[in-house]
């Protein structure tokens, strides 16, 4: 393929260029790359951490596409981090593409990545004005779908045994009445704002927030007010999505060669056993 290509179906499809914070890095972040350019192999991962970039040099790919950047702010000092992480670089020509919070956003991103897997119906979309005064769809506002032995009657404690289930976990975090009944969810994957989405989803009768990036003052927030809350493991919620993105360009470019970059998840859990 062209790298134009690609880039047309990054920019409008994938992680609309449209929806990106005014803050952050978006598009390619390292490397010289024009319309015109061949690619033949590409790498897709959430992170460009040491490894990431030597298996990516190891395969000779053209181009990565990154959910998180290189470098989140601008470096006004280099890191020895930051060092080894451009050495390693240097040693291939090759590109990287950043989709950030876009990714989340999209319409088969992130957030309603999280709807999917959890098997609920997406009802309305969830949006935010960014600082264009562009609604961002960044969230999904769903209901629950019952499988075929449940019951009409959904409660926190059947929605956290899907969450445990289905993106395969050890433990959940949440706040709230496990014995609450659960009619209207509210999923924003990466939630960066405050409680101001908290508040929204409120005013919209959702009795359940999902969010990968969910805090101390939201949790007590959310307590006050009756609200549940479920915290979705950030790498989680990311990677199955990156799964969905690798599977689609694969079909998209047939005659091109697609690799999938697992990190792994840098948390690990430590569980005190029973006596």
């Amino acid at each position: 393929m062209q790298y134009k290509e690609l880039r047309k179906i990054l920019e409008n499809k994938i992680a609309p260029k449209i929806f990106k914070k005014p803050s952050e890095f978006y598009g390619i972040q390292y490397g010289n790359i024009d319309d015109e350019k061949l690619i033949k192999k590409i790498m897709i991962t959430l992170d460009l951490n040491l490894k990431a970039i030597y298996y990516a040099i190891k395969n000779k790919v053209n181009l990565i596409i990154s959910h998180h950047p290189l470098l989140i702010e601008p470096a006004f000092n280099f890191d020895k981090m930051l060092i080894n992480q451009l050495n390693l670089l240097s040693k291939y020509p090759l590109s990287i593409y950043i989709l950030n919070s876009s990714f989340i956003a999209a319409e088969n991103g992130i957030s309603q990545t999280i709807a999917d897997i959890l098997y609920l119906k997406i009802n309305n979309i969830f949006e935010i004005k960014n600082i264009n005064e562009i609604n961002v769809p960044i969230g999904r506002i769903c209901s629950p779908k019952y499988y075929l032995k449940e019951k009409n009657q959904f409660h926190l404690k059947d929605l956290l045994k899907r969450v445990i289930t289905n993106f395969n976990l050890e433990i959940i975090e949440y706040v709230g009445n496990l014995e609450k009944e659960i009619k209207k969810i509210c999923i924003v994957a990466g939630d960066s704002e405050n409680i101001i989405n908290l508040k929204k989803a409120l005013n919209a009768n959702c009795d359940c927030y999902i969010s990968s990036n969910l805090n101390h003052e939201k949790a007590i927030y959310a307590n006050d007010l009756g609200i549940t809350l479920i915290k979705i493991p950030h790498y989680s919620a990311e990677f199955y999505t990156l799964k969905k993105l690798y599977n689609f360009l694969s079909l998209e470019f047939p005659f091109d060669e697609f690799l999938l970059y697992e990190s792994k998840n840098p948390f690990k859990y430590y569980q005190k056993k029973a006596i």
